[in-house]
């Protein structure tokens, strides 16, 4: 018996092959697109649709909450005040941009908050002070410090950071109808 295959068969047979290998990619993209977690972007604690949504009233608020309120926070003895300046770099540029690298520490670290009314120079010890500490990567390493102590009229807590890496420290802290907030990118000192 002599078989001999026509040259369309070969063509036929070479479509059937590159049409099955692109379908099993797609398929392969799809799987992989369906099993990868999803974690939503909680930054300035609020949902991101909530961010987008009301962006510019967040830096007016800050803007405003700076010029009532002089704020200081201290993270392992680096102070900063109530800043925004992060958001505008990716990872790979603070190095050479901010000054709030390296201001965790695997470990403990000591957070305080000191607030002082600008006109009558007084402490303010009714603010409602919330941190979190969080992986630009994932939501499962998140540190949410709401337990302000108050002594001494500055706020303080201790955060307990694991992993070494890249964080962002986010705060909002809330006077009556006044609102600030800090937006750090940094990291945890090796």
């Amino acid at each position: 018996m002599n078989i001999k295959i026509q040259k369309y068969q070969l063509w036929l047979a070479f479509f059937f092959f590159i049409f099955g290998m692109t379908f099993s990619m797609i398929v392969w993209t799809v799987k992989s697109a369906v099993n990868t977690p999803v974690y939503e972007d909680k930054s300035f604690m609020t949902s991101y649709q909530d961010v987008d949504e009301n962006y510019n009233q967040m830096v007016i608020s800050n803007a405003k909450f700076n010029n009532k309120y002089h704020t200081e926070v201290n993270i392992n003895g680096k102070k900063v005040g109530m800043e925004l300046n992060d958001l505008l770099y990716g990872q790979r540029s603070l190095e050479k941009k901010s000054t709030n690298q390296n201001m965790l520490l695997k470990g403990d670290n000591k957070i305080s908050v000191s607030i002082k009314d600008k006109k009558s120079n007084t402490p303010v010890t009714n603010a409602n002070v919330k941190f979190q500490i969080t992986r630009a990567i994932a939501d499962m390493d998140d540190i949410n410090l709401d337990t302000f102590k108050l002594e001494n009229n500055t706020y303080s807590t201790t955060a307990k950071i694991e992993k070494i890496g890249h964080w962002n420290i986010i705060a909002k802290i809330t006077i009556a109808d006044d609102v600030g907030y800090l937006y750090i990118k940094t990291n945890t000192k090796k």
